[in-house]
């Protein structure tokens, strides 16, 4: 059985992960390693992130990988 990644469900964790933890969009593209556009472009619906790019929003989030992928 495959990963299924659900956009809905990646963007709206992330963006409360980002909102919990209180860290600036800039700050987190420097912990990540994503750039910043491509970060909101992930919390406002309009990519969908590869697993590396899931891969390193969770770990400098410090949430497992498994809560952004079904």
């Amino acid at each position: 059985m495959g990963l299924k990644l659900n956009m809905p469900q990646i963007k709206n964790i992330i963006a409360a992960n980002v909102k919990k933890s209180d860290m600036p969009i800039h700050k987190l593209s420097q912990l990540s390693g994503v750039p910043a556009y491509e970060i909101y472009e992930i919390m406002n619906g309009q990519i969908l992130p590869s697993l590396d790019t899931l891969r390193k929003l969770s770990k400098a989030l410090d949430i497992p990988v498994t809560d952004l992928i079904n």
